[in-house]
């Protein structure tokens, strides 16, 4: 989904009239960005901005030692000039900016401007126990799975007068009952 600049654009103006940042040159960064349609035509706002090709993260929060971090490849600076530098020689690449905020889970205003970061990993927010509890999930899914295809294979049995096969299918449906337990 593309977003209009100026969505993004209020998003921005919004951003900078309630939240303070720790150096003035991020701020100058932002309103730069805001004044040119075909710089925001190519700003992606996501989460996890730091796993994206080029992105900057902007936080306000006290505690965070980079407020200001930009990612190119594989380098990461503090130097707000140098991303700059690059928007302003590479208008055309693709940006990805998080802004890292109190609340920002549950801004309506970032929410507005959010999109789906395209190199977040399908299980990224999954923890060991998520893999655990599906790995539970799909082995009982198969075994209940299994249950049935046997009860259909006992009642064709049983249809057919067919002993031997009963009796097959009957043991496997009891050892599949037993190694539950």
């Amino acid at each position: 989904m593309s977003l209009s600049p100026g969505k993004k654009r209020i998003f921005i103006k919004w951003y900078l009239e309630n939240f303070d940042t720790d150096k003035r040159e991020m701020v100058w960064l932002l309103e730069y960005v805001m004044k040119r349609d075909y710089l925001l035509n190519h700003i992606h706002f996501v989460f996890e901005a730091h796993l994206c090709p080029r992105s900057i993260i902007i936080s306000n929060n006290k505690k965070e030692k980079r407020p200001f971090r930009f990612y190119k490849d594989h380098v990461v600076t503090t130097d707000v000039d140098k991303a700059f530098h690059d928007i302003r020689l590479n208008p055309e690449e693709t940006l990805y900016v998080e802004i890292v905020f109190d609340g920002v889970r549950q801004s309506y205003e970032y929410a507005e401007v959010l999109e789906d970061n395209p190199y977040l990993p399908e299980d990224y927010y999954l923890q060991n126990e998520d893999y655990v509890l599906l790995e539970n999930i799909i082995d009982d899914s198969t075994r209940h799975s299994k249950i049935n295809y046997l009860k259909n294979k006992i009642d064709q049995a049983l249809d057919l007068g067919d002993i031997e096969s009963f009796n097959k299918w009957s043991e496997e449906l009891n050892n599949l009952r037993e190694s539950k337990k």
